[in-house]
């Protein structure tokens, strides 16, 4: 495993500003770096970096941590993978050591089982005795340095896959796990790719996670993918992508093609900043993925119907962040390779310099499939159209949509504008009819896979429960059930919090809101009999123990960021009854560290006390928005959370006094008298407050007076 010594010294190599501008713009806000968040769509910016801590947080989607947190959401990797690709980044070598590196995790299987079925088709390829695939590359220009450069295979099928990788060590499981292999009954299993030249397909990091198959000849499928597996999402990875990622960082530009060979065309070709989708259209995330990149996108079509269709259909991507869209469709039905055997590399970027913007070309293909000089085709052209731009109906620039089909259909504003409203509703019920039959395929296919799966333990794996899955599911070429991979828990790691950073306000009157992982020993219990009577029941918090997390929060953030000014107020901090003690524990360690010490030290000082440290001191947004001064916001939180510390306090004294019939007088003398001291206290607090509350009600903490006890 890694060492705690490996891990802090790959983050402190790991600038977590600099990581973050490799693909997201970011622009100083004081101490604070601000950009649109990289994980989900927006355009006003909610997230931010504190360069002095080294935390990031996403207003918007709740997200945060620190940079192995961040590498793991934006490069999709494991705890210890993220540590691996850091340490590859700063050129650091670490010495991973156990028995559980050396047995590996189900996603490190996978990939090792993906390698070695790479290398066999390989060498099935180059070696084995039928010349027809290497007869069938070569027709299509790529010869043998080709093949080895993309490692390109062959799958001979009839169980040589099975056979090499169970003398490899894999059992079965994982092959069906990976896809490579096929269950027959009878604990039976087939090579899943049978006589086809095969490309491996690798994801960001260049791992190996699944495979495409072309079949040679005549038949059906004629490409043949891996299906969804752990590893490998066909609607999130594109093909080529770990070879070209650089390329298209330096030019700013990703260019989109239908197939492997098309990619394979272009990188030979010269032109290096291609990528391929994998039997799929352009999907969202593919767009977001490569707009992390580039924010140009060169769509390159085939020049036939199906292209065109394609071209139609990422039209709803145009006003994606900011991206500029852009298509090139080839003349006379050419494909990429064909257009370059034909033509060239240097026709084809000519081409590719000049493409034009992906809604004008969408406007001229409609207006060239219909006649539009007669009343019928232009009733047709406008049906069309306005089915082409329904996915951006709800977009500020529909007008502008509008007026542009007007304009190209010869047709009134008003005539297009009223046409859409059914034009939209009959798109939407025709979409939501596809997503109920969608919906009731995989209920059916999920039944089937559930009723097959208890059929084969009854049967004990034989024929019978067997025939009946295969019915059920993998009869008609559907994936055999894949289990969850098992993953490292990262030590610092947490999931979003329930309650998020900013607290919203909530009626008293509703059902309080439960509390988050981790924080059970927090939330208060009625009384002990009741917890002992109800072992089971989930423990909530009250909104105001809710607005007392997010103040916590906000504190942690400047503590951290300002560790010194704080040492002067630790008396005040005694003063806090803390919601969540995790929270107090990060207070006090990083009090407890020398006058002096940096941020990124009282961090380390955090995470020893508190692996989730980064996650929970990321949520502060007080220091970025307050126009005041620091030390302001600082007695600022301190009175607010003081305030909220003796309104839970007077609300539980005024319940113990209603409820609790065991208080002797003692007890009813002295709860009023502290009453007395912490209205008193509550009033001062309240004034102290409402002199600068003013910037902060976005997150929702409360002014002077809003909330009485």
């Amino acid at each position: 495993m890694i060492s705690d010594e490996e891990k802090d010294q790959v983050r402190a190599a790991s600038d977590l500003v600099a990581i973050v501008q490799e693909t997201v713009e970011l622009k100083p806000r004081g101490h604070e770096f601000w950009g649109c968040c990289p994980f989900h769509g927006e355009k006003t910016p909610s997230f931010h970096i504190i360069p002095a801590t080294q935390v990031w947080h996403c207003f918007g989607c709740g997200e945060g941590g620190d940079v192995f947190t961040y590498i793991m959401k934006r490069e999709n990797l494991s705890f210890p993978d993220s540590i691996r690709y850091l340490a590859d980044r700063a050129g650091i070598e670490l010495h991973d050591t156990g028995a559980q590196r050396d047995r590996g995790t189900k996603r490190a299987r996978i990939y090792d089982l993906c390698a070695e079925t790479a290398q066999f088709y390989h060498t099935m390829l180059m070696r084995g005795k039928d010349s027809r695939p290497r007869e069938y590359f070569a027709s299509r220009g790529m010869g043998g340095d080709v093949c080895r450069r993309y490692c390109l295979g062959f799958a001979p099928g009839r169980n040589a896959l099975v056979s090499h990788l169970s003398q490899a060590g894999f059992t079965p499981q994982e092959m069906i796990d990976a896809n490579v292999a096929v269950s027959r009954g009878r604990g039976q299993l087939a090579d899943r790719f049978y006589d086809r030249v095969m490309f491996p397909i690798f994801d960001e990091q260049g791992h190996n996670i699944a495979f495409g198959g072309r079949i040679m000849g005549d038949g059906q499928p004629k490409y043949l993918n891996t299906a969804e597996t752990s590893v490998f999402h066909k609607k999130r990875n594109l093909y080529g992508f770990n070879w070209a990622k650089e390329f298209i960082v330096a030019q700013d530009t990703a260019i989109v093609v239908e197939g492997y060979t098309d990619c394979i065309a272009c990188w030979e070709a010269g032109i290096k900043n291609v990528v391929a989708t994998l039997g799929t259209a352009l999907t969202e995330h593919h767009v977001k993925t490569l707009t992390r990149f580039a924010k140009r996108i060169v769509y390159m079509f085939d020049g036939d119907a199906a292209g065109q269709k394609a071209a139609r259909r990422a039209i709803q991507f145009i006003e994606q962040d900011s991206m500029d869209l852009r298509s090139v469709v080839l003349p006379d039905g050419n494909d990429p390779m064909e257009f370059i055997t034909a033509h060239g590399g240097e026709a084809l970027q000519a081409r590719i310099d000049a493409a034009e913007p992906l809604m004008d070309f969408v406007y001229r293909s409609l207006q060239e499939s219909s006649d539009i000089t007669t009343p019928g085709g232009r009733a047709k052209a406008l049906e069309d159209a306005l089915t082409l731009i329904y996915p951006l109906r709800d977009s500020y620039m529909i007008d502008t949509y509008f007026i542009q089909i007007a304009d190209l259909l010869g047709l009134d504003l008003e005539t297009v504008r009223a046409s859409s409203g059914r034009v939209f509703r009959d798109v939407a019920k025709r979409e939501d009819a596809e997503r109920r039959r969608e919906q009731n395929y995989e209920r059916q296919r999920a039944q089937a896979e559930r009723a097959g799966g208890s059929q084969g333990r009854s049967s004990g794996g034989g024929a019978a429960g067997a025939r009946s899955a295969g019915r059920g599911a993998w009869a008609a070429g559907a994936t055999p059930p894949v289990s969850a991979p098992v993953e490292e828990d990262p030590y610092d790691y947490v999931p979003l919090d329930a309650y998020g950073a900013a607290p919203v306000e909530v009626d008293e009157d509703l059902p309080p809101i439960d509390v988050p992982a981790g924080m059970e020993s927090a939330a208060p219990v009625a009384d002990s009999s009741s917890a002992a009577a109800a072992p089971s029941m989930p423990i909530v918090l009250t909104d105001l123990e809710r607005k007392s997390l997010a103040g916590e929060r906000e504190l942690l953030t400047m503590l951290t960021s300002y560790p010194d000014l704080f040492r002067t107020y630790a008396d005040r901090i005694c003063s806090i009854e803390w919601v969540d003690p995790r929270h107090e524990s990060i207070a006090w360690a990083v009090l407890a560290t020398p006058p002096g010490t940096d941020p990124a030290a009282c961090m380390d000082a955090a995470r020893a006390v508190c692996p989730e440290a980064a996650s929970l001191v990321s949520a502060g947004r007080i220091s970025a928005t307050s126009k005041h001064p620091t030390e302001t916001n600082i007695v600022f939180m301190l009175d607010t959370l003081e305030l909220y510390t003796i309104k839970r306090r007077m609300r539980a004294a005024q319940a113990k006094l209603r409820q609790d019939r065991s208080l002797d007088d003692e007890a009813r003398r002295v709860l009023p008298m502290q009453a007395v001291q912490d209205s008193q206290r509550q009033r001062e607090l309240q004034k102290s407050i409402g002199g600068v509350a003013d910037p902060f009600r976005l997150i929702g903490l409360e002014t002077a007076g809003a909330d009485q006890a």
